[in-house]
């Protein structure tokens, strides 16, 4: 008797031990699921169907794209942080939800530095300045110009805090501007704004703006990016018009992550396949011509990246005086 319960209390506790290495010896063997924090049609968005598409192909289980979006990323990003740490969640988000939101709000139902852990960054996607075209604005001078004789103007960016908002209050400062900022929930929101005139300004990706920029439906100022990019080559830089504030030289990136406790063999994986996908010719020419700048990183060096730009993030926030929510 005694002999029978040992043996049924071993065979359950092997069972336990060899449950979780047999889990990540067949993984991946159901859906993976790729959470967005932003609506679609935005630059986020774009690049998680991209890399999903081609991760279901070479994993040979399909991906689907959620988009969760509110709360400047911070809904969807919640979502994977509470997800079982299986490797089947997997967050493609901007780096707005995981420095900003830190200082921004009072209290978040996540940690980005304990809750989450990094896969990869994948690339980096400059910011572009626009115009309505109903405005007769043409450049920043002419913003400048305009908005000193009177004139009233407003800004969308792609939430409370975010680069886009670092950016364009930077922008009224130095040019005296007072324009009124208009939160979005994305930049998909923000181009739509301006396609619309609902907004006299946008603060978008390259890779949204540029098609509506080629038909002629909004007016491209300035690219946020130490050099001119080959998506847009004919906008000028913001320091080539003269704004010197290392700000104005800061790109969003964006990034694979999954939750914390997710078995390093997994993670190890994911990299190795997101990583290898982005670096592969033919989307490396598709994400160059859509205005993203590559930026393929190991786990390991996109933490690194990740810390190292977080206090600088928040300190302009606390410098601008944007309140947490």
């Amino acid at each position: 008797m005694r002999r029978t319960l040992f043996l049924h209390l071993l065979a359950a506790a092997l069972a336990t031990i060899t449950a979780p290495v047999y889990a990540q010896a067949n993984w991946p063997s159901k859906q993976i699921r790729f959470v967005v924090p932003y609506p679609a049609g935005g630059g986020t968005d774009y690049l998680a169907r991209l890399i999903g598409e081609r991760l279901s192909k070479s994993l040979g289980q399909p991906v689907v794209v959620e988009n969760k979006s509110g709360a400047a990323g911070a809904i969807g990003v919640a979502d994977v942080a509470k997800a079982e740490p299986d490797g089947y969640t997997v967050l493609i988000t901007i780096n707005d939800p995981l420095v900003n939101n830190v200082a921004l709000f009072k209290s978040l139902p996540y940690d980005p530095q304990k809750d989450l852990a990094f896969v990869a960054q994948i690339v980096r996607s400059p910011a572009l300045i626009s115009a309505n075209t109903s405005q007769g604005i043409k450049s920043l001078e002419d913003l400048r110009k305009m908005a000193q004789s009177g004139q009233k103007f407003s800004y969308a960016s792609w939430g409370v805090g975010g680069l886009g908002h670092l950016a364009g209050e930077t922008l009224n400062r130095e040019i005296k501007a007072q324009m009124v900022h208009v939160p979005q929930r994305g930049e998909g929101p923000v181009v739509q704004d301006l396609l619309s005139q609902t907004v006299s300004i946008g603060l978008s990706s390259v890779g949204t703006a540029k098609q509506h920029v080629a038909a002629g439906k909004i007016v491209p100022l300035a690219v946020m990016n130490p050099q001119r990019l080959s998506a847009l080559p004919q906008v000028p830089t913001m320091k080539e018009l003269g704004f010197r504030d290392p700000l104005f030289e800061s790109s969003v990136w964006m990034a694979a992550l999954v939750p914390a406790r997710t078995p390093a063999p997994i993670v190890q994986r994911l990299s190795n396949e997101i990583r290898a996908i982005a670096n592969a010719p033919d989307v490396r020419a598709l994400l160059v011509d859509r205005g993203f700048e590559m930026n393929v990183t190991t786990p390991e060096q996109a933490t690194a990246n990740y810390r190292a730009e977080f206090e600088i993030i928040t300190k302009r926030i606390r410098e601008l005086g944007i309140e947490p929510q």
